[in-house]
């Protein structure tokens, strides 16, 4: 009988890649994202230490504020860096 979560799961899984070729992913993303000191707005509050979401560029991202402070839902801020698909935000833009 055929199981189409095993199939689709086979499919997605990243057992198959390796660290060699996230790594290339990883650089990708940092090299090629030129959105620094773009305007982002929280969506879900993000806490110190943790991810929260803002809109940004007309979709949802994960993001970080590497400040000890909480920017809740409205806050505009500006994307400083990248970490994978994390955005890492402030208050201020970069200089």
């Amino acid at each position: 009988m055929f199981n189409v979560v095993k199939a689709f799961g086979s499919i997605f899984s990243t057992q198959g890649y390796s660290g060699a070729n996230n790594m290339l992913i990883k650089n990708y993303i940092n090299t090629n994202f030129n959105y620094f000191n773009e305007e982002a707005v929280v969506d879900e509050s993000i806490y110190p230490n943790q991810t929260g979401r803002v809109r940004f560029q007309g979709s949802w991202w994960p993001a970080r504020c590497d400040r000890q402070i909480t920017l809740t839902p409205g806050d505009t801020v500006y994307v400083i860096g990248v970490d994978n698909i994390t955005l890492l935000v402030s208050l201020a833009p970069a200089d």
